[in-house]
């Protein structure tokens, strides 16, 4: 690697720099310990949004997200295994070796659950770093992009398939499917490619497992259940707010580029 692409519009820096803590001395061996134990006091410190200066909370957590990218641009720690912070947070890595996706719960309380995820994606001689979430200008992540990544399958050249997890609170969760390549720069979702859609967006009630969208890498197709309006006691005047299974299964399957409904 001759150089970093440092990707960031969203790093706050609150009266510290972006440096490993100022350490020279954190290195490949030590960076993982490092990590987690920062994560760690995040996670120890949650509730506390009034603590001392750079002690409390939102503090911590933005001092996480600064080591964790400077990390991720290093070169020299390429390499890191991850083994104590990804009993923690999540660590994807393709199976073409280009892209890692890191995402974290951020414990903002409540049933509306904010993850967030960053990237790192090895583009010819460069690494770029840069997050996975939208946010607004005050910092909150507010639409589905705030979701935890759990699988990634590279379904084409330098095409990777996404499947991740969240929820807004309410009794229901949703997952997401999002088609990423690296264009301009950036680690970017595709263009309209579910069916007009940039993701696949898919709530179903929590709990419900069987529902959860499933993808088949040897057919390229995503297959869900098509969902209808529940009612409560069979009232048409009553709908529940929660959606029921049909038992249809319906497909999306990938051809040249794009995600396309199977016809029946």
């Amino acid at each position: 690697m001759k150089k970093s692409s440092f990707i960031f519009s969203f790093i706050i820096l609150i009266g510290y720099s972006t440096t490993l803590h100022s350490q020279q001395s954190i290195d490949a061996s030590s960076i993982d310990n490092y990590l987690t134990s920062i994560y760690k006091k995040f996670r120890d410190s949650r509730h506390d949004y009034g603590g001392k200066y750079g002690e409390a909370r939102d503090s911590i957590l933005i001092r996480f997200q600064n080591t964790l990218a400077e990390t991720l641009t290093k070169e020299s720690f390429l390499n890191v295994k991850y083994d104590s912070l990804s009993e923690y947070i999540r660590i994807l890595s393709s199976e073409d070796d280009k892209l890692k996706i890191i995402s974290w719960d951020e414990f903002n309380g409540g049933t509306w659950h904010v993850y967030n995820s960053m990237y790192q994606y090895k583009a010819n001689n460069e690494l770029a770093v840069g997050f996975l979430t939208t946010k607004t200008d005050d910092h909150y992540i507010t639409d589905h992009t705030g979701v935890y990544h759990y699988q990634i399958q590279l379904i084409d050249k330098d095409k990777y398939l996404a499947k991740a997890y969240g929820t807004h609170g309410s009794g229901k969760e949703f997952y997401v499917f999002r088609l990423l390549s690296f264009r301009d720069g950036v680690l970017k979702d595709c263009n309209g490619c579910f069916n007009g859609d940039d993701k696949f967006i898919y709530e179903i009630s929590r709990g419900r497992d069987e529902l959860i969208p499933q993808f088949n890498p040897e057919s390229k197709e995503i297959a869900y259940h098509e969902l209808m309006e529940g009612y409560i006691d069979g009232d048409l005047d009553s709908p529940s707010g929660f959606m029921d299974a049909t038992g249809k299964i319906l497909k999306l399957r990938y051809e040249n580029g794009v995600f396309l409904s199977l016809e029946d």
